[in-house]
This record gives structure tokens, sequence and C-alpha cells, in this order.
């Protein structure tokens, strides 16, 4: 019985999603063609039929585009297609972290030119969880603060 509660407990242990804590730079992508934001209910439903119509076609996508496909259906499993999310140009690559609004209120006032202007960043540190292979949700900022720097940004 004993054996049974701790191969339970090691079970459940290892399938929670563990909380990392993800430090970067505030990164812009000024044309971002697969950003959620501002979706209605109506174009959300939209986009879910158009990834699921992708099943079809699937085996003729170019390799890029299977990856996007991918990547989306994994938004819509965990439910984040009309969540916002911000940009972490991080030691690892850029990282895309999905927000409730709560903590996107904490950032939606950074702008790219009055940073540019100042010549700032933002570094911001916040706890998150990889729900699948380079997908993460927070609701938790830790930090954010501007500092002297280059803002990483691309067209």
């Amino acid at each position: 019985m004993r054996s049974s509660l701790l191969f339970l407990i090691a079970i459940l242990l290892f399938s929670c999603q563990q909380s990392e804590s993800l430090k970067g730079d505030l990164y812009f992508k000024l044309i971002d063609l697969t950003s959620p934001i501002g979706l209605t209910d109506e174009q959300a439903l939209n986009v879910e039929k158009w990834i699921d119509s992708m099943d079809l076609d699937y085996v003729k996508l170019s390799e890029g585009n299977k990856k996007l496909v991918d990547y989306y259906k994994n938004v819509i499993k965990h439910n984040l297609l009309k969540n916002p999310y911000l940009q972490l140009e991080t030691e690892d690559g850029i990282k895309k972290v999905y927000l409730n609004s709560k903590e996107y209120e904490k950032i939606k006032h950074l702008k790219l030119s009055d940073l540019q202007e100042k010549s700032k960043k933002v570094t911001i540190e916040l706890n998150a969880k990889e729900l699948e292979k380079d997908l993460f949700y927070s609701e938790d900022i830790i930090s954010i603060q501007e500092v002297d720097g280059k803002t990483p940004w691309q067209k």
C-alpha cells in the first residue's frame, strides 16, 4: 500500500507543470500576422476552423506551415487564442509568453518609439509554465524594469 501511494505521488509530481522563471528584454515585432490580440469570438472561431481544416492538406504543407499549424493547434488546445502575449528576448532566443488580462495591463502601455527615444529597453522577469514545447503562459510578472539600452525589435 505504501509503495502504491509513493508511486501515485511521484506520478502527480512529474505530471504537474512546473513554473519556471523567465527573464529577458521585451521584444517588439512591428508586423505580426499571427497576433490574436483583438479577435472577436467569431474571428477566433474562424481561425480555429481554418486551423482544423489544415488536417486535410497537412502532408502537403511546407515544414514551416506545419510548425505554424501545430503551434496554433496547441494554442487552441490550451484556450489561449484570444489571450494577449509578450515576446521576450532571452539567452535561449525569443520566447512568446501568453498572459492573462491582469498581467497584460502591466505592459500594454510600453511603446517601441518611446523606448527608442529615451535609449531604453525593458527587462521583464516572470514565472511561466511551458504548456507545450515553446508555448509559455504566465499569470505572474515578477518585475518590469526600464533600463538603459537598445530595445530589440523586428519589422
